[in-house]
């Protein structure tokens, strides 16, 4: 029960703005526990306790899990959700309840004498008041006192005070930290001690803030039994094998964390001679370093492809563009001048026709669908999400077979008609429903329209929901502007002229999708043109005239 109500606080306007999503969270506790399961595990900046959980499910922690957050409701919070998650997994000998202590832990360390295994952390970002004037002399600076600007150095320095020689530290920072002038010198000092090892590119909105991508910086604290590294890895997540499917916005988890864990674990074994991946990761000289700016940011470090197979890469979308632009002209909808003594239609409202039976009104959930990233291998209900509807691909979202919502939720139904909650500033995408998208889940922010086939053609009523001016009667709002379904209006037409009218509609948007398609396969070519021109797989050609 507490775990389904946390859910749906998490998923609310309301939730934390500390909190660590599961996906990063998950990554962070693996890339600790790599050097093997560390027993005692402390995030001084705890938040909702999302990484001390991630910690606990990744088998780190069995000895003592500890976390400390300025924000007393956010502590309590933690201290529950572990609690709970520590006596659900009780086992003889199993470490006792998880602490978490209120108060900021740079002014008010709560575990001054603690030397953890590992530290796991995600600091307040672009923090100005974080205590430079109160900490001026702390001794925790070991690597230079911070700037007022760099907050999150000063939890870095924090984090490597409280983990034992050798110990594992995971922060996640935003990508500025890694190369502010001024933080250049801290930086400097935690590359010549060995502290830093690792810089990981996350893909951008893997955490808030979205469209930031962020970076997990990997540490460990200097000692007298431990060699300082003389190399730092970095690796571009950004690169990981995405999703079968082009058309899903969604981060693979599973191929962005086997591509940081292996490369971190190929690091390990022999940072100098780790395998290099042009444009994925690379294992570089702190040496090489060290220069006037002191960059950290993995795109900056990292070779570029080599571009191989660009040649063909850019024959082939020529290819497939050329193939698609001529496909547009036989796309294109037939039409005629309609009859200017023609009577004006007579429109009625969605409204007036739900009443009268002709569509039905269904709404998505609002919980957008989710995957519990620890239901392991258990059966999993498609989701048809607003990102699918708009972008035009097949069902993306997924959540648990098991789960008892899944009986209230509506499936959708060939030849249903989805329009998306909110307005998008070229138009409101409109989708018929078809055979592949039968039985999935309506996702949040979305409303559907089920119309009697003897009484409204599915097309015809998609066309005129598409249709600007009726978008524009049916939408409210200011910042952002929605809309109500109840307001669109229709021609009462009988259902044989609508089918005419419908046939029209369909190849309108075939028309649509094609011509999208037409646009990505250009882009593509154009960077493809443009990166094998400029790495030198590609050189134009002697003559001057064009292809």
């Amino acid at each position: 029960v507490f775990e389904d109500l946390y859910a749906r606080h998490a998923d609310s306007a309301a939730r934390p703005a500390s909190a660590t999503p599961p996906g990063p969270a998950a990554l962070m506790a693996a890339l600790a526990a790599a050097g093997g399961p560390a027993a005692a595990v402390l995030d001084p900046s705890c938040g909702p306790g999302d990484l001390l959980l991630a910690a606990q499910r990744a088998g780190c922690g069995t000895a003592a899990l500890a976390g400390q957050d300025a924000d007393p409701g956010l502590a309590r919070l933690a201290a529950v959700r572990l609690a709970f998650a520590a006596r659900a997994g009780a086992r003889a000998g199993d470490a006792a309840d998880p602490l978490v202590a209120e108060g900021d832990a740079l002014r008010h360390d709560a575990w001054p004498r603690l030397q953890a295994d590992a530290v796991l952390c995600n600091p307040p970002f672009n923090d100005r008041n974080w205590g430079h004037e109160d900490l001026a002399y702390d001794p925790r600076w070991e690597y230079g006192l911070p700037p007022k600007t760099e907050g999150e150095l000063a939890w870095v320095q924090h984090a490597l005070a409280h983990v034992r020689p050798g110990g594992a530290v995971a922060m996640l920072m935003p990508p500025a930290v890694a190369a502010r002038g001024s933080g250049r010198r801290i930086r400097a000092e935690l590359l010549r001690s060995g502290a830093l090892r690792a810089v990981i590119g996350l893909p951008a909105g893997a955490a808030p803030p979205a469209g930031i991508a962020l970076q997990i910086w990997l540490l460990a604290r200097p000692g007298s039994g431990t060699a300082a590294s003389a190399h730092v890895l970095f690796v571009d997540t950004a690169g990981a094998p995405g999703p079968a499917d082009p058309g899903r916005r969604d981060i693979d988890w599973d191929a962005v964390t086997a591509l940081a864990v292996e490369s971190w674990q190929a690091f390990r074994a022999d940072p100098a001679s780790c395998p290099q991946l042009p444009g994925v990761r690379r294992s570089v000289p702190v040496i090489d370093l060290l220069d006037d700016s002191v960059d950290l940011t993995p795109a900056h470090n990292l070779p570029l492809p080599a571009g191989a197979d660009s040649a063909a890469l850019v024959a082939d979308t020529r290819g497939h563009l050329v193939d698609a632009i001529a496909d547009l002209p036989g796309l294109i909808p037939a039409t005629d001048p309609a009859d200017p003594g023609r009577a004006t239609w007579r429109m009625v409202a969605i409204a007036d026709l739900a009443r009268g039976g002709a569509v039905s009104l269904h709404r998505g959930p609002v919980r957008p669908g989710r995957t519990d990233p620890e239901a392991g291998g258990s059966s999993e209900e498609r989701v048809l999400t607003a990102a699918d509807v708009t972008s035009g691909s097949a069902p993306s979202g997924a959540w648990p077979a098991a789960d008892d919502s899944t009986a209230q939720a509506t499936r959708v139904q060939a030849g249903d008609v989805v329009v998306p909650a909110v307005f998008a500033a070229d138009g409101t995408s409109v989708r018929v429903a078809d055979d592949a998208d039968a039985g999935a889940l309506l996702g949040a922010n979305l409303h559907l329209l089920r119309p009697d086939p003897q009484v409204l053609d599915p097309w015809f009523l998609a066309g005129f929901l598409s249709a600007p001016a009726n978008t524009r009667q049916a939408t409210y709002g200011s910042s952002i502007v929605r809309l109500d379904v109840r307001r669109f209006e229709v021609p009462l037409l009988p259902v044989d002229a609508q089918r005419r009218y419908a046939e029209a509609f369909r190849a309108l948007y075939a028309y649509n999708t094609a011509l999208r398609r037409v646009a990505r396969q250009g882009a593509l070519l154009a960077a493809g043109l443009l990166d094998g021109l400029t790495s030198g797989v590609l050189e134009p050609k002697e003559s001057a005239q064009r292809p």
